[in-house]
């Protein structure tokens, strides 16, 4: 008799419906919708080495129960799309593009099926020579149906390879969501939401905003960027350091570390200052603190945390530190080598990478920090003298300039201060003596000491006793 073959088998199979629902549960919408624009980004990058995204664009338009992004950022081939696109994380062998903002593999298909329940895929790819080397294609799916089949793929409805475009076809990509869940439905129509959106938009992508990049929001006008900008002249300069991290693995992080103070909003004439330090006048911290960027995508807005040195080493945030502002720029050809979460809304705290920024991230700020106590100190001193001292005066009347136009420095530079008045002379110790006396008696003693007054008379018969007992 055969002794039949164990199976040792042990199916260790994802479910779907599982995968998607604790794919979208750690993300929220807005995240989301930018993890989309990611690609985008990366995309036009892809065209542009040299950074320059002018006549780049990318539309998210969303109403009537659907959402879109489009964008003409070279599109997807179909060979990428059957095999890298649509997988689900990163393949070894997929190099991507060289600093890009996308690393997981998970971005565009989690931020789908956060958003609703269908989706369509169109992409037109133009090759690199144009001529017959190009593709298009078109995907639609249905997630509900998806979920419940066993395999683990999509199908093209259509697909051209091999081809030549036409010379005005727009090569990008249109993704397009529907059947949107209830929950993002009523985000999308909340004016208070989609006004967070746009904000979120402008400064997770203001350095590609700013590189030419025209990003549109349910609008025919491009959204705008803020340009980050300190305080810097002749007498004034902030910290711009540059240098290099080296990762375990051995990949190179270039760093950009700028931080200083920002110009203070202008008071109107025969106002009285607000006292830097009165914390009940300033409630809203604005928009001080850390700004870190992986990628030029901004991870850290406004950080005013202990992750960033505040209150380890340099003193807590306090309003006096609302002209704060510190900008770092990380890159790196391998996305990975970058200190993010997978939703690129955190930092990797455990990054050996992050960890030795980190460190000069906290020496920066405690170096800051000291010129902003200073003004207070020289402030509170000599805030009614005319003319006010150099220092003051840099401190208050000093315009913002762009970072891109600083010079490096290791240290932020001021005029040195005002030295402190020299100390007045203590004043002598006395004993105060009162005594009441019969006034004729009084007269009697004042005319026979010379003295007029009262105090006169006491000091003269203390000064008598003194002389005559003691001395």
């Amino acid at each position: 008799m055969v002794t039949p073959t164990p199976d040792t088998t042990i199916d260790a199979g994802a479910e779907k419906r599982f995968f998607i629902e604790m794919l979208t549960k750690d993300i929220e919408l807005l995240p989301a919708i930018v993890d989309l624009l990611d690609n985008s980004v990366d995309g036009a990058r892809g065209l542009h080495p040299d950074g320059d995204l002018s006549g780049q664009w990318v539309k998210i338009e969303f109403g009537d129960g659907s959402f879109t992004i489009s964008d003409n950022s070279g599109g997807i081939s179909a060979d990428i799309a059957r095999h890298y696109a649509f997988r689900f994380g990163r393949s070894r062998d997929f190099t991507g593009v060289k600093r890009s903002v996308g690393q997981f593999g998970v971005g565009m298909k989690r931020a789908i099926f956060k958003i609703g329940r269908a989706f369509a895929v169109q992409s037109a790819h133009r090759g690199e020579t144009g001529n017959d080397d190009s593709s298009r294609f078109h995907l639609n799916v249905d997630v509900e149906q998806w979920a419940i089949q066993n395999e683990w793929t999509f199908q093209f409805d259509s697909v051209d390879e091999n081809i030549a475009l036409a010379p005005d076809e727009v090569a990008g990509t249109t993704i397009s969501v529907t059947n949107l869940h209830p929950s993002v439905q009523d985000d999308l129509n909340d004016p208070t939401i989609v006004q967070a959106l746009r904000t979120e938009l402008r400064v997770r992508h203001q350095e590609s905003i700013q590189s030419g990049l025209q990003l549109y929001l349910n609008s025919d006008k491009p959204l705008t960027a803020s340009r980050p900008s300190l305080q810097a002249s002749d007498v004034v300069q902030p910290v711009f350091k540059e240098f290099q991290v080296t990762s375990a693995s051995g990949g190179v992080v270039d760093v950009r570390l700028y931080a200083g103070t920002v110009a203070p909003p202008k008071r109107e004439k025969n106002t009285d200052p607000e006292d830097d330090g009165q914390a009940e006048n300033f409630q809203d911290p604005g928009d001080a603190g850390w700004y870190l960027f992986c990628n030029d995508r901004l991870l850290l807005v406004a950080d005013r945390t202990p992750l960033t040195g505040w209150g380890n080493p340099a003193a807590a945030y306090h309003p006096q530190y609302r002209l704060f502002r510190g900008f770092v720029y990380l890159s790196a050809d391998d996305a990975s080598l970058l200190p993010w979460n997978t939703t690129k809304t955190a930092v990797d705290r455990d990054s050996p990478v992050f960890r030795a920024v980190q460190s000069e991230m906290k020496t920066t700020l405690y170096a800051v920090q000291s010129v902003i106590n200073r003004a207070k100190q020289v402030r509170a001193r000599v805030e009614e003298e005319d003319p006010k001292p150099e220092f003051l005066v840099a401190m208050d009347e000093t315009p913002d300039r762009p970072i891109s136009s600083l010079l490096t420095s290791s240290q932020m530079v001021t005029p040195a201060p005002p030295p402190p008045k020299p100390k007045a002379p203590p004043t002598p110790k006395v004993q105060r003596i009162q005594y009441v006396v019969d006034p004729d008696r009084f007269g009697e003693v004042a005319e026979a000491l010379g003295a007029s007054s009262g105090s006169e008379v006491g000091r003269l018969t203390f000064d008598y006793f003194y002389d005559q007992e003691i001395g």
